[in-house]
């Protein structure tokens, strides 16, 4: 969990970092080491599945926030709903 906690914090404070993961996610997360379930939540931005494994709330906000997901976006993301 630190490294998916880490990347999320790191986003949000570098928005280069934050430019660098919406182009392209996975040389990101390799860096970061993110595996797993964390990785697959990640990659498709899916923030229930993350808040279930555990992240801390306020870094994944925020983070969602620095990859451009709108507020609105964000609380549907979380309460499961497809907003495609």
């Amino acid at each position: 969990m630190y490294s998916v906690q880490h990347l999320l914090w790191q986003i949000r404070k570098d928005p280069a970092l934050a430019a660098r993961y919406r182009e392209e996610p996975d040389p990101v997360l390799d860096e970061f080491g993110v595996t797993g379930p964390a990785r697959d939540a990640m990659r498709s931005l899916d923030f229930a599945a993350m808040y279930a494994l555990g992240v801390n709330p306020y870094l994944l906000y925020f983070c969602a926030l620095q990859l451009g997901v709108e507020r609105a976006d964000y609380y549907a993301r979380l309460r499961g709903e497809d907003i495609r």
